[in-house]
């Protein structure tokens, strides 16, 4: 039997691809995005009241999902290398490929969420949100399983005398400010997958797109060093950014 799920709207992200966007909410607090909920669901009435939330769960579809069939076991990055059940894990690679985000509800402008915290690309679906409840949601006692022997590899960050030159010229033309500490916050929690020898070479100079340019970094002996911003390039990594056929999604 099938049950279409629906999309309430396109969420539109700092993150034009999944290399570079957090493995987590809230691991980058200065990621920022926005929601407008399509017209169709009555924005109107149905955001009523949600502005007195500070935070809201995201039920979305990895639309970017390469995978073409079901593994009952996933590698996660902070195990480096070692192996755990699926279902024992957040992959996005998924038999039904829905995420779940806790993000912060900076403000409800009409129609529009504005969103911080985010761990979700440009263009990703949303199927639904939901207001966060700590009465509900929130449970101390919770044990959190192999995720509290495995902490997330931390680097220290750097920056270019170039970079930081771009980073100001790139904050007066998108009129925002905070982008060397997004950047910080973004490479501290190694972007590399350590299961990729190549990748995780020192000295390797790599890039991710945020905003409307690309970050070109490199890693060496535990510091991650921000070297330039490029304006203008092209994403050229086609297996990371030709989404899958939305199979079972109502528009």
């Amino acid at each position: 039997m099938s049950h279409p799920l629906k999309v309430i709207g396109i969420l539109r992200s700092c993150f034009h691809e999944k290399f570079g966007t957090p493995r987590q909410p809230h691991l980058v607090p200065g990621a920022t995005a926005t929601l407008t909920v399509r017209a169709a669901y009555l924005p109107e009435h149905s955001l009523a009241g949600l502005e007195r939330f500070s935070h809201v769960w995201l039920l979305s579809y990895f639309h970017l999902n390469t995978n073409k069939k079901f593994l009952p076991k996933v590698h996660p990055p902070r195990l480096k290398g070692e192996t755990i059940g699926l279902f024992a894990s957040r992959s996005p690679h998924r038999p039904s490929p829905v995420g779940l985000s806790l993000a912060r509800l900076v403000k409800v402008s009409g129609d529009t969420l504005h969103l911080s915290g985010i761990d979700l690309v440009n263009g990703t679906p949303i199927l639904d949100v939901k207001p966060y409840i700590p009465e509900s949601d929130c449970l101390p006692e919770a044990s959190a399983g192999w995720t509290a022997h495995a902490p997330f590899p931390m680097l220290q960050v750097a920056f270019t005398e170039e970079s930081l030159a771009q980073i100001a010229a790139a904050e007066e033309r998108l009129g925002i400010h905070g982008i060397e500490g997004l950047l910080a916050d973004i490479l501290r929690q190694d972007l590399r997958n350590p299961r990729d020898k190549a990748q995780s070479k020192d000295g390797l100079e790599l890039g991710f797109f945020l905003h409307d340019f690309e970050a070109r970094f490199v890693v060496r002996e535990g510091t991650v060093t921000v070297v330039r911003l490029l304006t203008g390039t092209t994403m050229h990594k086609n297996e990371r950014r030709l989404p899958q056929r939305r199979v079972g999604l109502a528009e």
